[in-house]
């Protein structure tokens, strides 16, 4: 997004963003599929953790924000790892698409992911994909999980995930990326825990005027950040075209 990276001198490498889109209305999700979209586009490696939706809505809606999805999972370009199917099917079997074996439970959760992680980074090392590409991972969304194992179930999902993330050969074997985790709803303990642990938090927010719905893109947490940069809906209809 040239409007943020203007403001903010551009995101730093392998950080972790936590992108909170208080209400549906304020389009926040659809800034962060415009955003995998550009990045498609210029030919990076995308992985996104599909945690709440089911896997044909997610490629629908993917669809709909302009992203060739079947293209880029057939050049391995893309990888989903579909968490909705995992837990509650169906489980759609093709290239680019990765299940969790089993019966994830919180406990097990990280390291079920790290395994299929190393599993699509092999793929991309094999064929030399790494090489002139960034490398971002989106999670969309997080706050699902409070629903699926509950909010203190959530917090100690997370505390494992830190762990290991700094230990796995995953990520320690094969690059790096930078990472989005999409939070919807309230802000609560799970968000605030988040909160702490990330480089970057925007916020999305909209307001029913008179006039119609003004949106607000807030950039709550950057490094050096000392003010609170507040971005209206002109410079968001500029992000979303």
């Amino acid at each position: 997004m040239k409007e943020l990276d203007k403001l903010l001198g551009g995101i730093r490498e392998h950080a972790y963003i936590l992108f909170h889109e208080e209400d549906p209305r304020s389009l926040g999700r659809e800034l962060v599929f415009r955003f995998i979209r550009y990045k498609l586009e210029n030919d990076n490696l995308m992985g996104i953790f599909n945690i709440s939706y089911s896997l044909p809505f997610l490629l629908e809606v993917m669809c709909k924000n302009g992203i060739d999805a079947d293209s880029y999972l057939d050049s391995l370009n893309l990888a989903i790892v579909d968490t909705f199917g995992s837990f509650y099917g169906p489980r759609i079997r093709r290239r680019g698409v990765w299940y969790l074996p089993g019966s994830p439970s919180y406990e097990l959760l990280s390291r079920k992911y790290a395994e299929v992680v190393r599993a699509h980074k092999e793929l991309w090392a094999e064929k030399g994909m790494f090489s002139g590409r960034e490398l971002w991972g989106v999670a969309v969304d997080v706050s699902e999980y409070i629903r699926i194992f509950g909010e203190a179930n959530t917090l100690s999902y997370f505390e494992i995930s830190a762990e290991v993330r700094r230990q796995h050969e995953a990520y320690r074997r094969y690059p790096a990326g930078t990472n989005i985790w999409v939070f919807s709803g309230d802000v609560d303990r799970v968000f605030s825990s988040l909160y702490r642990r990330v480089d970057y938090v925007f916020r999305t927010r909209s307001v029913l005027t008179e006039d119609g719905v003004t949106r607000y893109l807030y950039v709550l947490k950057a490094p050096g950040l000392s003010d609170i940069p507040v971005l209206s809906t002109a410079l968001l209809r500029m992000m979303l075209r």
